[in-house]
């Protein structure tokens, strides 16, 4: 499928009133056609051979595959196939520049080895020759400005004006001026069908970045209040507190945009991202989940988080859509002008296709599923369990108090996850942070009960073998 094809099919699952914000891909497309004709005029004017571009090498190499008796060369079919024949440039300089008013110039610079006397202009079935002044300064140049009738002014390096004619030329402006070497010319050209497609394609962009903007806003504002409105229903004192926790538990596991704590990067692309969420929504459905929230408040804000997930979706497709729609539509344009952009235009505009859906991404995982404490967030990196006890060592590493008694026993003096040396061996109950283990056991009520069991049970089989041991070291000791 081509990509304007593409580009229409998935604007249909964007919001309608975002269909205007997409690059306008097929618009440019035909501005391409514009240039490449403006070009040809204009190198034919001045009798000189433009660059051949692909399409029109594609072109020439079937036509040479046909057979010469084949071939027509009627009078009718010459004229309607300009000759390209022409003063063969030393060489050609296309640029992207930027004015004082922040706008996009493009121009292309020939040089030829012909003085500005020497060179003519086609125009129709004419010659015209460009006018002589006595006494022309070495550096003059001449100067073509469109207008209808086109008015071709002989200026001097001060811009004075020297000599004029009028002549019907076609829209571009063409300038011509001789350097030292006076068997050298400078011919500047600037096409006004290039100009008007790097206006176009500036202008798509400033319209994309300024609503993203006011769309960043708006986002970042219904965040706002949902967060505000989940944290209240979420306190672990609420009935819904549990399955809450669930919920954005699986929303994690289900890695919906490859999010990590404290990065905001996404390797997850639009269509991604919505397979993942349709996959966390339906086991969301399967599990009962959604019917166990008891408070009809926690049903509207589950809805509401689905929503922002539904839009960061849209947003991040809208942006990939106009990513790829800039980097095809430079190709094409350099593809077949043979004017060269794709390393200049980025350079004076700036393009940002990404750094919106990051900051929303970090803005769920931070400001919504960071409501709901996770346990992954509070595991003891000996035991990989919850932390029972909490104690602190002065490396600021948290583990629990009973793995570093074991940990001191086996004589395991160094901090087991930094290796801070003798961070384990200067520990002690003064080091147990009460405030943390107050925040787990209202947090994590289940888990914690559930490891006070398996530290007693732990506990009941350390002193069963130790007693075991004891009677096979000293016999019975029962009379």
């Amino acid at each position: 499928m081509k990509f304007g094809k593409t580009i229409e099919t998935n604007a249909k699952e964007l919001p309608e009133e975002w269909q205007p914000y997409l690059i306008q891909y097929k618009q440019l497309k035909k501005n391409i056609k514009q240039i490449v004709q403006e070009r040809d005029n204009a190198f034919r004017r001045l009798n000189i051979t433009p660059p051949v571009t692909s399409s029109q090498a594609e072109d020439a190499e079937a036509h040479d595959q046909i057979d010469p008796p084949e071939r027509s060369s009627t009078a009718a079919e010459e004229a309607q196939s300009p000759k390209l024949a022409g003063e063969v440039p030393e060489e050609i300089d296309y640029s992207i520049e930027k004015d004082s008013d922040g706008l996009v110039r493009p121009i292309i610079k020939v040089k030829v080895r012909k003085p500005v006397c020497q060179l003519q202009l086609e125009q129709q079935d004419q010659i015209i020759e460009l006018p002589k002044v006595a006494g022309l300064p070495e550096n003059a140049s001449i100067v073509l400005q469109p207008s209808d009738p086109m008015v071709s002014t002989l200026v001097d390096k001060d811009g004075e004006a020297l000599a004029s004619s009028s002549d019907p030329v076609a829209d571009s402006s063409i300038g011509m001026q001789t350097t030292t070497d006076t068997e050298e010319t400078q011919i500047t050209v600037r096409l006004k069908a290039d100009q008007l497609f790097f206006d176009q394609l500036v202008q798509y962009i400033d319209r994309m970045q300024q609503f993203e903007q006011k769309y960043r806003t708006a986002y970042n504002s219904n965040v706002s209040h949902l967060s505000t409105e989940l944290a209240a229903v979420t306190s672990p004192y609420k009935k819904d507190y549990q399955t809450w926790r669930e919920i954005f538990r699986l929303y994690m596991d289900a890695q919906v945009w490859n999010y990590s704590q404290g990065d905001k990067r996404s390797t997850s692309t639009a269509r991604e991202g919505q397979e993942r969420f349709s996959k966390f929504s339906r086991h969301i459905e399967t599990t009962g989940l959604a019917q166990k929230l008891r408070n009809p408040v926690s049903a509207r804000l589950l809805m509401s988080f689905y929503k922002l997930n539904l839009e960061l979706t849209h947003m991040k497709l809208l942006q990939e859509m106009n990513e790829e729609a800039i980097r095809k539509i430079i190709k094409k344009h350099d593809k077949r002008t043979h004017l060269v952009a794709k390393t200049q235009f980025p350079q004076l505009v700036t393009i940002d296709t990404t750094s919106l859906t990051r900051s929303l991404m970090f803005t769920i995982y931070n400001d919504l599923v960071g409501i709901v404490p996770q346990i992954d967030d509070y595991l003891c990196p000996m035991c990989l369990n919850i932390v029972w006890r909490p104690l602190r060592l002065d490396c600021n590493h948290v583990f629990c108090a009973r793995c570093i008694v074991k940990a001191s026993k086996r004589q395991m003096f160094n901090c087991p996850v930094c290796r801070s040396k003798g961070a384990v061996y200067r520990a002690s109950v003064a080091d147990i942070d009460q405030s943390l283990a107050n925040f787990l056991k209202l947090y994590f009520p289940r888990e914690i009960q559930e490891k006070q069991r398996d530290i007693q049970r732990d506990i009941s089989e350390e002193e069963s073998q130790a007693l075991i041991a004891a009677q096979e070291h000293h016999g019975c000791i029962i009379m």
